[in-house]
């Protein structure tokens, strides 16, 4: 099971569009779509935090605010590369506490 399997992205880029920079901020939430049961070590903000609704009964999301400044290719490079660090960090995490074995056993 690959970290494309487990986390999934969510970009919001509207967010703080209200404010004078906000064009150089972007959200990214990265989101465990499934119902499963975390450690509770994994469960705090800097890993994932619950986030109810939906036709399951509780998902787990890490939220994480990027700058990225529109426009500058070099300070994209480097949110990417932050961005795909983190998702790496949290699939690690999940993976360390046979959180993927769990997925892939089909258990919740």
């Amino acid at each position: 099971m690959s970290k494309d399997d487990v986390l999934h992205l969510f970009f919001d880029a509207e967010t703080g569009a209200d404010y004078p920079d906000g064009d150089e901020w972007l959200m990214v939430e990265y989101l465990l779509p499934r119902d499963v049961d975390l450690p509770d070590r994994l469960k705090n903000p800097d890993y994932f935090t619950s986030l109810g609704g939906g036709k399951v009964e509780r998902q787990w999301r890490h939220r994480e605010i990027v700058r990225y400044r529109h426009g500058r290719l070099k300070r994209l490079e480097e949110a990417l590369v932050f961005i795909d660090k983190k998702r790496e960090e949290l699939y690690s995490a999940l993976r360390d506490n046979s959180v993927t074995s769990k997925l892939e056993g089909g258990k919740s």
